[in-house]
């Protein structure tokens, strides 16, 4: 009786328990392509298909359909052959696979003959400093009929396929790395200084023409106890472009006034008003060039240059706003004349190129 009741359990354990499916794995043939070099490396397989970790089932010479696979794992075995198959030379681009579908789907055409279609969607990615970066997707199907008793047929199909699409991405890679800014390796920045043509609404800085009166238009405002007020500012301008795998970043600082936000009292229209005017738009003009000095040495990367750039902007926008504030309490608006004179020195100095009085005026403040 006990032997009969454990024959019976482990007759009921057998019939609950899964069966393992039966699978065939074929290894994708490492043989050379017809590159001239592999300019990029595949650092991640990311699996995005419905159905894994299998290709499909395909039809055995029993006439059983059985689970296909790659050897070694799906994402393995894929980053493997892409990085092995072509030896890598130059400039090397990090590159993530996405697999969209990868899929065969095998009919049988009588007792002897499977016919199969094998669909493929990759999405490559440039691997970035923050996020994936978008490039391209390949799409491909194949189609083949085959005797029963060759699967391997199969697995010499889908290293044609896969094959393929590592021409097509190096293939892309190598037409689209001059001109497209998503594979560019490198930025050069490139200062544009000009002189620059005054417009009735602007007058831009220029160091052989110091404002005059008449570049004061607004309504001087009669409650205010100062003789003037001068509205400078500063600006960055640039449109990048790329050039043989470079971004180039030209840029032009722009330091100007705007006559019809400026106002000069005409009982003040004195030389000593004007020069302390004249001496905030020097401000602003210091501020410009040491906004010029600081993007000539920023290490810029593809990933980072226009966040940097931006920043560098606002920090001079900010020391400038700054400055001038010093610059105004200690002259107190110009009615210290000892202060104002000592101020003509710091900024004359600075025009020059030697910060070392305003650098330790900021450091000060008021």
């Amino acid at each position: 009786m006990h032997e009969k009741l454990l024959s019976l359990l482990i007759l009921l354990i057998s019939l609950i328990t899964p069966l393992k499916a039966q699978e065939i794995s074929f290894g994708l043939k490492r043989n050379a392509l017809d590159l001239p070099e592999r300019i990029f490396e595949l650092v991640e397989v990311v699996d995005a298909r419905r159905n894994k970790p299998a290709l499909g089932k395909i039809y055995t010479s029993s006439n059983q359909s059985v689970l296909y696979g790659l050897e070694g794992g799906f994402q393995e075995g894929l980053k493997q052959f892409y990085n092995n198959t072509v030896p890598k030379k130059g400039e090397i681009r990090r590159i993530q696979l996405h697999v969209l579908e990868f899929a065969i789907v095998e009919q049988k055409q009588g007792n002897s003959v499977a016919s199969g279609d094998i669909k493929m969607k990759f999405a490559y990615y440039l691997e970035g400093a923050f996020q994936p970066i978008h490039l391209v997707d390949y799409e491909a199907g194949m189609n083949y009929r085959r005797s029963i008793n060759r699967t391997d047929l199969v697995g010499n199909v889908l290293n044609q396929g896969i094959k393929k699409s590592v021409q097509f991405l190096n293939d892309w890679i190598r037409d689209q790395a001059a001109d497209d800014r998503r594979l560019a390796n490198k930025v050069r920045v490139e200062i544009i200084e000009k002189d620059r043509i005054n417009h009735p609404d602007t007058v831009f800085y220029n160091a052989n023409k110091p404002i005059s009166f008449q570049d004061f238009r607004d309504r001087p405002n009669v409650a205010s106890r100062f003789n003037a007020t001068i509205f400078t500012s500063l600006s960055l301008e640039g449109a990048p472009f790329v050039q043989e795998g470079t971004i180039i970043l030209p840029l032009e600082v722009k330091v100007y006034m705007l006559p019809g936000s400026s106002w000069i009292k005409s009982g003040g229209q004195s030389e000593y008003t004007l020069n302390h005017e004249q001496r905030h738009f020097d401000v602003t003009k210091i501020v410009g060039n040491r906004l010029v000095e600081k993007l000539k040495h920023m290490d810029l990367n593809p990933d980072n240059y226009e966040g940097l750039v931006n920043d560098a902007f606002l920090d001079a926008f900010r020391e400038m706003n700054r400055l001038q504030e010093i610059y105004d309490g200690q002259t107190r608006h110009g009615l210290d004349h000892g202060a104002q004179s000592r101020w003509n020195t710091i900024l004359d100095q600075a025009l020059e190129g030697n910060m070392t009085s305003v650098e330790l005026e900021l450091m000060k403040g008021k």
